[in-house]
């Protein structure tokens, strides 16, 4: 059960953002914000089934969620468009 929310709070907040960013093109800032949320809940509930340090994972688990939302948003930002 742990491994699999761990592995939820890495995909989720990716495959989230990228959903929400297509339907919310001009409010990218929302669709992160939900994006990271979702990844710091999913955090905390790994850490209370994995019987990990819950206060850590309060005060930090929101920042591999986001390192990964901005990670995704720099691709789809620099990428470049394919050839028609």
């Amino acid at each position: 059960m742990a491994i699999a929310l761990l592995l939820a709070a890495i995909l989720l907040p990716v495959i989230l953002f990228l959903q929400l960013d297509r339907r919310l093109r001009r409010s990218r800032k929302l669709a992160a914000a939900a994006a990271i949320a979702l990844g710091w809940a999913l955090n905390l509930a790994w850490a209370w089934a994995a019987n990990e340090s819950l206060g850590i994972a309060a005060r930090f688990g929101w920042v591999c969620p986001t390192v990964l939302v901005a990670g995704t948003w720099l691709v789809l930002r620099y990428r470049k468009p394919r050839a028609s």
